[in-house]
């Protein structure tokens, strides 16, 4: 799409800016500092509006650096204290907004309903009206959770060009990557440990995070390997799956396996032609299996020696159940599952956690049974009914990944994390490149049949 103005006026302009600026600085340089900020931020943000892959490769960066972690009780904690910590969670939460700001100014909204955040619209509006929010936490409260719980999805709104789209996914599977390979350095310099206290290696993130990019980044991985069987998406999806390994994380490598056994065995030969699957169970799977021997045996581990023990989530489920019985159908008010555990009780802190590790049990909490039903129906809808148009190919890796989520947030927290905004920022992107693909084999089948009618209706008669 063409920018508001020509570049020859892109140039007067920033000469007419470079003049002002040298004219503040010579007869009023006191103002020009207070106005300093502000001008660095237009800057910014004209250089995004022209060039919104570059915030495209930031997110992809600050997701794969693990800043929220970082300001949050790692290397760049001590720098600001609790401040940090709100700095961190601010960023990972505010970026997709900024894309999706510059891409609705781009190119503008689509007309696909964004079901996820209405259903969250509706959630908070009661919050608002109808719960006794202040019993749990504050109006405060509510509004940074409705931001949180949001942030995923704003991407649904916007129409953009596919490369932004594909960028998006491709960038996704690199996110684990680059998080294992900073921590390298990491580990070595004494500034932040790649392996945690109970010996799971981390990256840049807690192990559980790591893993939850990690599965997002396999979904991706997977269908970029489907859309042209390059070999380049099976090393990458291997490099991930090894690291989700290495994270020693049980539900996250559950759902991949569900996943992946959906996609191989399910595909038709259309889809996943019969001899690109033998040629990846022998060219592919038999080599990775023996090269990712040692990660799977670092993995097993920790799976064998906890068996079927669920990591303290059935001594912290009670106190979620417990309240849910309280109140059941409307919950406490949108931001009041991770307000609802007392962090001083002993058990709590010999968890180390207050958080559900259920998203269907927290969710209970906020918007009660209705809400939390609501919230998973609309991703259903959103997901499935949002796919009727794509490829099969698709939707097949669409559904495989829904169901895999849907398993998945029975054991962990699956939409309040960074891990979330990657996931549906993908999800988002997957669906609108199959709506733009769609649409444009539909105008060159239109283009088609009004060429050949044409031709036909001006072929000349024959004569006797």
């Amino acid at each position: 799409m063409p920018s508001l103005t020509s570049p020859l006026a892109q140039v007067l302009i920033a000469l007419f800016g470079a003049t002002l600026m040298l004219l503040f600085a010579l007869l009023a340089p006191g103002l020009l500092l207070l106005l300093l900020p502000a001008m660095v931020a237009l800057l910014l943000g004209l250089a995004v509006y022209q060039f919104p892959l570059a915030i495209v490769a930031g997110l992809v960066a600050i997701y794969g650096l693990g800043v929220d972690i970082q300001l949050d009780g790692g290397m760049l904690a001590s720098a600001g204290g609790n401040a940090a910590a709100a700095l961190g969670s601010a960023v990972v939460k505010v970026v997709p907004f900024a894309l999706a700001a510059v891409l609705l100014l781009r190119y503008g909204p689509t007309n696909a309903i964004n079901w996820p955040f209405l259903a969250y619209t509706a959630i908070a509006a009661i919050s608002i009206v109808v719960l006794p929010m202040g019993r749990i936490g504050s109006t405060g409260d509510m509004i940074r959770s409705f931001i949180g719980s949001t942030a995923p999805f704003v991407l649904g709104f916007c129409l953009a060009p596919k490369r932004i789209w594909t960028w998006i996914i491709r960038g996704a599977t690199l996110v684990p990557l680059i998080s294992a390979f900073t921590s390298l350095f990491t580990h070595l310099a004494g500034l932040y440990p790649a392996i945690d206290t109970l010996g799971r290696f981390q990256g840049m993130h807690s192990a559980p995070f790591l893993a939850g990019f990690c599965e997002t980044a396999i979904f991706a991985a997977t269908l970029e390997y489907m859309r042209g069987f390059r070999p380049i998406w099976l090393i990458i999806a291997g490099l991930d799956l090894a690291v989700l390994l290495a994270t020693q994380a049980r539900m996250p490598l559950a759902t991949v396996v569900i996943f992946l056994g959906i996609v191989f065995f399910l595909s038709n030969k259309h889809i996943f032609p019969l001899r690109r699957k033998v040629d990846l169970v022998m060219g592919g799977a038999v080599p990775g299996l023996l090269l990712l021997s040692p990660v799977i045996a670092y993995a097993m581990q920790r799976f064998i020696s906890q068996g079927t023990d669920a990591s303290g989530r059935d001594l912290m489920w009670p106190y979620f159940l417990d309240a849910i019985e309280d109140r059941p159908l409307f919950g406490y008010g949108l931001g009041a599952g991770k307000l609802l555990v007392n962090p001083d009780d002993p058990l709590i802190k010999l968890l180390g956690t207050t958080a559900a590790h259920n998203e269907y049990l927290r969710l209970s909490i906020d918007g009660g049974i209705i809400g939390c039903a609501a919230i998973f129906l609309s991703i259903v809808a959103w997901m499935w009914w949002g796919s009727r148009s794509l490829a099969a190919r698709e939707r097949l890796v669409l559904r495989a990944a829904l169901l895999g989520f849907l398993l998945h947030s029975g054991f962990d927290n699956t939409l309040i994390a960074s891990t979330s905004v990657m996931l549906f920022c993908v999800i988002g992107a997957i669906l609108a490149r199959g709506r733009a693909e769609a649409q444009q084999a539909r105008h060159g089948r239109r283009h088609s049949s009004s060429a050949s009618a044409g031709a036909y209706a001006w072929r000349p008669a024959r004569t006797g």
